[in-house]
Parts: C-alpha cells; structure tokens; sequence
C-alpha cells in the first residue's frame, strides 16, 4: 500500500523545512561562537552539569505543542523555528553521546552534523522536486484556505489556491465549486509576511540582478576553469610528491585525505566537461557545472568539514552562492533557448 494513502503532502512543507533547516544551522554556529568566546563556562554545580542538549529537547517539545495547540500558518512557521533552534541545539552536542569520553571536542563532530543538515536539505529539495496529485492538491487547497480563515486572503494565498484546484480533478464537483468560491473573493493587500521571507525575497531578487547582469557569466566561467586546473593540478601534485619521495611514510595521508582527494579530482574533471561543453550548450555547460558544485557540496565539504571543522564554513558558503548563481542562470537560459544550444561565437555566448 503506498504511503500517500496515510499521509498527504504539505505543499508548505519546502516553506516549513527551510525555515527549519536556517533555525537549525543558525543555532549550531550560535552555540559554538558563543561558548568559544565565553571559554565554555558549564551551568550547573556541585556534580551537577545542564547539558545544552536538554534545552534543545525543551524547545522542540515547545514546538510540537504549537502544533498541537494551534491552528494557521503563524503557528507552523513558529513551530519549524522553535524546532529547527530545539534541534541544532541537541545535535550540537553529538560528540558527547558517540564517545565512550564524552568528547564535546570530538573533531569528526561537526562532520557529522554537517551530514545531518545536508540530509535535510535533500529532503527539502525532493519536496521542491515533487509535483502533488489530484487528491493531495485538493487537500492541499482546503488546508491553505483554512490557514487564511478568520483574516483577509491575500493575492498570493488566493493564487496558490486556485493553482492548487487546477491541478486537481476538474470533473469533481467540489473542486468546481470551491474554484468559483475562491474566484469570487476580493484579495486583499498581503499582511503575513514574516521579516524573514522578505528579507529572503529580496536578497534572491538582488542576487538574481547581479548574476543575470553581463559581467558575471564570464567571470563565474573564469573561476570555474581557474578552479578545475587548480583542483587537478592539486591531486596530480600529491600523487607526483608519493613517487619522488624516498620514505613514503614521510607523505601520511589518511583515508579522508584521500577521499576528499579522489572528490576534488571528480569535481575538477566534471568541470572541464562543463567548459568542453560550453561552446556548443551554454545549458548543459551549467548542468555539468552543477554536478561539479553539487560533488563539492555532498562529499568534498564533507571530509573538509572533517578536517577543518568550523574553518570548512566560507568554501561552504561560497558553494551554495555558486550553486544559486547557477540555478538562476539555468532557470534563464530554459526560458530564452529551451533547447540551451548556442553558436560558437563569442557575442552570442557573451549574451
């Protein structure tokens, strides 16, 4: 029996777990920087000692009262919140419960919680991916006009709404009234927009000004390709450095120095299929350059995170800007030459 006859979908979940997974990050990099800058003082006494993971349990059972308590959007985004601060809280203090020292320290630690949240992020991108059936959009548009119950439904929630019930089954006389229904109410101006979503809005408004603007596409090609021959020319070096040594045990490299070795050099060769690529089809360029961050993303960063703990964050960052960027670029190069493919002339692939 599949699993959408127990469960429907909920077309805010993307929404819900991005808020989550931000809540989640965020409280990680809180605890850490201020137990660094604190010197990891310790709250508790006499044999005592309050673990932070017991505040991270408190602040997501706050979070499933929420939802058990209350009904609306407000409460949903307040729940992923709570929860996402209640989670990052608990997870930060892995190192203690898979060491028989309880080692706080443990370096692999941050590793694996950049594991953790890399999984959620997975999951929120299949719930991007998915599209909802007749019956789960039908459930869907209920439940977003009965998160509008009670104030003013706005032009974007109606829009949704009526989306939803056109994605669903037109023959079913429900779905034909409840579109008249929705059809007929007067939007009002939007008043439900947490600081966050605007402020995510227009930060993705300004990126996409900046990454559409003409200068950028040379420039990220540029440092796609500088990247690629310094990422080879990296792994050719190590290699090169085993031979010519006499001891090899002079040059140690572990096992996650190897396999972050072995996911540079996929990275640097997806690279340069993307720019071989790049004359014929600016798209699949992107697409090749996509698999090259994403390689980045989901195993190099992984054993960087290993390594270098915390220090891992900027070539983090700098993925994900780098991932967007494309995204972006792809989105636009869909919209202007759906097929992606484009003359050898530098004007046009300048364009």
């Amino acid at each position: 029996m599949q699993l959408r006859h127990f469960f429907v979908r909920n077309s805010d979940a993307p929404e819900l777990i991005e808020l989550f997974l931000v809540a989640g990050v965020a409280s990680v990099l809180a605890i850490r920087g201020a137990l660094a800058a604190t010197g990891y003082p310790q709250l508790g006494g006499d044999g005592l000692h309050i673990a932070h993971m017991l505040w991270g349990g408190l602040f997501m059972t706050v979070a499933m009262l929420v939802l058990f308590a209350a009904l609306g959007r407000v409460a949903q985004r307040l729940a992923a919140i709570l929860g996402g601060i209640g989670f990052g809280t608990f997870i930060d203090e892995l190192g203690k419960f898979i060491t028989s020292d309880n080692n706080y320290f443990y370096e692999p630690t941050i590793g694996l919680i950049y594991i953790t949240f890399i999984v959620i992020f997975l999951v929120l991108e299949a719930f991007r991916r998915q599209e909802p059936g007749p019956s789960e959009a039908l459930a869907n548009a209920f439940n977003q006009l009965e998160l509008a119950a009670g104030r003013p439904l706005d032009a974007k929630t109606k829009g949704s709404i009526l989306a939803l019930l056109a994605k669903s089954d037109r023959s079913d006389p429900v779905v034909r009234g409840l579109t008249s229904f929705v059809q007929s109410i007067e939007p009002q101006p939007m008043q439900d927009m947490s600081f966050y979503f605007r402020a995510r809005d227009y930060a993705v408004q300004l990126y996409s000004r900046v990454v559409l603007s003409r200068w950028f596409r040379p420039v990220l090609i540029t440092f796609f390709l500088l990247a690629a021959v310094i990422q080879v020319a990296a792994v050719l070096l190590v290699a090169l450095a085993r031979l010519l040594v006499s001891d090899p045990d002079t040059l140690s490299l572990g096992f996650t120095d190897i396999a972050g070795l072995c996911s540079v050099a996929v990275t640097g060769v997806l690279t340069f299929i993307g720019i071989i690529r790049l004359r014929r089809s600016r798209l699949a360029a992107y697409h090749w350059f996509v698999r090259s961050v994403l390689v980045s993303i989901f195993v190099t960063q992984v054993f960087t995170f290993l390594e270098s703990e915390l220090s891992a964050l900027w070539g983090f960052a700098l993925n994900i800007l780098i991932y967007t960027a494309l995204k972006i670029m792809i989105e636009q190069e869909q919209r202007i030459t759906p097929g992606g493919e484009t003359p050898s002339t530098p004007a046009k692939a300048a364009s």
